[in-house]
């Protein structure tokens, strides 16, 4: 049974339309993969989900901007890593979006029951390139997982120096180096069998820039500063993350590889896990909104439930389309308090960066410093969206130091 990256929204108004498609790829013998509910997201995480799959599927439902830039960008990375792709498009939305090249059929959200034998066509056709797909490249590992890194000639010493060390001490990647000019074969063998890169970009793009996006190894894109594409394009979560300096590095880093890395197996309660397990087994791949509402329950427990959110299940799917203002609107503190709600949440950034001692309290660091930031700015469901990312680690280091509204900010991003 080949197993598809499923690209698709997850807004209300879209649930039927998704549920239809999810189950019409499993009566054709496709598993839709699932991929867990994340507050954040990046390219790296989503490469890695396409590359253990063994193509992609994608339902492009209309917004009033026209498509989801988001599950425009998912399709991208299927065309440039030339992964077996097919995309249902709404028949509403403005014709060649997409490339003439790519495989494609329009769906009406009005009749598309109407419409069952043409998609069903549509994915037998899919389904039977599949079946004549070439299998991924047998390539047996005997050694410790690798991470390329490239970009260091562009930046400064100390930069340069820390990347390898963090990489192999803190991250657990061996780190393979490449210079800007290639080296006839090594140079190949290494960023084809990585398991991820980790680049500095430069504007001009270099060689190994192209090489690495053309290749499609997952990849976390860093630049010393802030990257202004040329158009309005990619989505800012898919754009190089801004570095300043050792400290920031280290909790960008972990952050970003976290993200990389995550998956159902981190959940904190190992009876979830054999709970989704189970889930896997028994409904052998099946996606409807009947499982999407199980895999709800068994991973987000009751958080989502108290804050009143809808999580985001399923490939591709992802907490872009879920807004926090009603976290935020709900809390008892006003906008007359986020300056100090700012002032605290940087007193606890500060002290937490002086006892973060793992990758995972790094991260909690830089959500704290984000929360902050966005505090600020005066916004607060983007103090709500960065505090619902952070865990027992920094709510007890806010209790302890006295930070009394920090805490209670904690406390509400969570539902506690």
């Amino acid at each position: 049974m080949s197993v598809v990256y499923f690209a698709h929204s997850y807004r209300d108004k879209d649930a039927r339309v998704v549920d239809f498609f999810g189950r019409l790829l499993r009566s054709e013998g496709l598993t839709p993969s699932l991929d867990p509910p994340s507050n954040s997201v990046n390219s790296a995480k989503l490469q890695r989900h396409l590359n253990a799959s063994d193509g992609m599927v994608a339902v492009l439902s209309r917004r009033d901007e026209g498509a989801s830039p988001h599950i425009l960008f998912e399709i991208n990375l299927a065309i440039k890593s030339g992964a077996p792709l097919l995309v249902f498009v709404e028949d509403t939305i403005p014709s060649r979006l997409l490339s003439t090249r790519v495989p494609q059929a329009r769906f009406s959200a009005r009749w598309f029951l109407r419409e069952v034998r043409e998609h069903r066509h549509a994915v037998r056709a899919f389904k039977d390139y599949l079946r004549e797909y070439s299998p991924p490249q047998f390539r047996p590992s005997f050694a410790r997982r690798t991470c390329v890194l490239a970009g260091l000639d562009s930046v400064e010493a100390e930069l340069a120096g820390l990347l390898p060390e963090w990489v192999s001490d803190s991250a657990d990647y061996d780190p393979l180096l490449l210079a800007d000019t290639p080296i006839p074969y090594e140079y190949y063998e290494k960023i084809r069998n990585a398991n991820l890169a980790v680049i500095f970009r430069r504007s001009p793009p270099a060689y190994v820039d192209g090489l690495l996006d053309g290749i499609g190894i997952p990849t976390i894109s860093l630049a010393l500063n802030r990257f202004e594409p040329a158009v309005n394009w990619p989505p800012a979560e898919y754009l190089p993350r801004e570095v300043e300096d050792s400290r920031e590095l280290r909790q960008i880093l972990a952050q970003e590889i976290a993200l990389f890395e995550e998956d159902f197996l981190e959940l904190e309660n190992q009876s979830d896990v054999d709970q989704y397990s189970e889930l896997l087994v028994d409904l052998q791949g099946e996606y409807d909104s009947g499982t999407r509402e199980r895999i709800r329950e068994v991973v987000m427990g009751d958080k989502y439930v108290a804050s009143g959110q809808i999580g985001a299940v399923g490939p591709g799917a992802h907490v872009h389309d879920v807004t926090f203002n009603q976290i935020w609107n709900s809390f008892p503190a006003g906008e007359e308090d986020l300056p100090a709600l700012a002032a605290e949440l940087e007193q606890l950034r500060v002290h937490l960066r002086s006892v973060a001692q793992t990758r995972e309290q790094d991260v909690e660091v830089a959500e704290i410093g984000a929360a902050a930031a966005a505090a600020e700015a005066k916004d607060g469901s983007g103090v709500m969206s960065h505090l619902s990312k952070v865990g027992k680690w920094a709510l007890t280091a806010a209790t302890s130091i006295g930070t009394a509204l920090a805490t209670a900010a904690i406390k509400h991003a969570a539902g506690i």
